[in-house]
């Protein structure tokens, strides 16, 4: 049974006579009835009656045509399939991300993505990074950007960039008159402690204002960026933090300003161990790790920023 006889069956199923089937397959009428013939040969019954001049189908043939339609059906939803995956890379690409980045580096790399991927579908989880550990540990996400995480299984992970941590102040602040800031200049400030998660900790922070025998008093404390940068928009405290939620704060009372020695912490993008990376998310990861690379040392985007 071949698929071009079975082509042949359905289209004078359809049609009506081997004159409008050889019309749609673009052969000729005799060609159309040889395929009808062949496949009769197969299945040994008849499909068709000649009553008058007219094809006249067999109660085989319309059980016959019952499977066979489901059979095109499937094919047609293969072509689907594979029209999709062509275009849209076999469904939306799913990115769980930490809230920082999914509002400070995402929307930028998405923008471009889009541009060469028109019809490619994205859905952005902003979760905290336990969360984004477990939907990759649980394939309910394809890709996790965070800071990196430990040794967990079921989860692989690259580095996409190194960054530093900046000293951001309310713009009315002494310290924004300042390019660099060192731990010496926070002396006596009060510092937002930024509460612990995963691989990024306030000891880090802490560690190095006390090598540097620093006093300072830390009232406030969080786990999020964005209230980190709320807090430091009242004026109620200086933050070591990372930059990544800062772009729209510095529209808002907030300044940015390098901090030495820096506090460097690796940024990854992570997905489910031992699965096969799709095309769509290599190509958006290329251009992930571009828009990453603007916030290492190297290019700090200080310039760009009030103040």
């Amino acid at each position: 049974m071949k698929h071009r006889q079975l082509e042949a069956f359905r289209n004078v199923m359809q049609a009506g006579t081997t004159a409008k089937a050889a019309d749609l397959m673009c052969v000729t009428q005799p060609a159309v009835s040889r395929l009808i013939s062949e496949l009769e040969i197969h299945l040994s019954f008849n499909l068709f009656d000649r009553v008058k001049g007219r094809l006249v189908p067999t109660p085989e043939a319309l059980k016959f045509f019952n499977g066979v339609e489901r059979f095109f059906i499937g094919i047609d939803e293969l072509e689907k399939s594979a029209k999709q995956i062509r275009e849209q890379g076999g469904g939306a690409l799913k990115i769980s991300a930490t809230p920082a980045l999914s509002t400070g580096v995402l929307p930028k790399a998405i923008e471009e993505f889009h541009q060469t991927h028109k019809k490619a579908a994205v859905e952005i989880e902003t979760a905290s990074f336990s969360q984004i550990a477990l939907r990759l540990q649980t394939f309910q996400t394809d890709l996790g950007i965070a800071h990196a995480f430990p040794d967990l299984p079921g989860i692989e992970q690259m580095t996409l960039a190194n960054v530093a941590h900046i000293c951001a102040m309310h713009e009315t602040h002494p310290l924004a008159q300042k390019e660099i800031i060192t731990p010496e200049d926070v002396a006596g400030e009060n510092v937002l402690r930024i509460l612990p998660e995963g691989n990024m900790n306030w000891d880090d922070t802490k560690a190095v204002l006390d090598k540097a025998a620093v006093q300072f008093r830390s009232d406030f404390g969080t786990q999020s960026s964005h209230t980190g940068y709320a807090m430091i928009a009242q004026n109620l405290a200086i933050g070591l933090i990372e930059p990544f939620a800062a772009g729209p704060w510095c529209n808002n009372g907030v300044v940015i300003r390098r901090f030495e020695p820096q506090i460097e912490y690796p940024y990854v993008v992570a997905m489910p161990e031992d699965q096969p990376v799709p095309r769509m998310a290599r190509e958006f990861i290329k251009i992930l790790r571009t828009h990453m690379n603007a916030f290492e040392r190297d290019s700090f985007p200080t310039p760009t920023f009030k103040g």
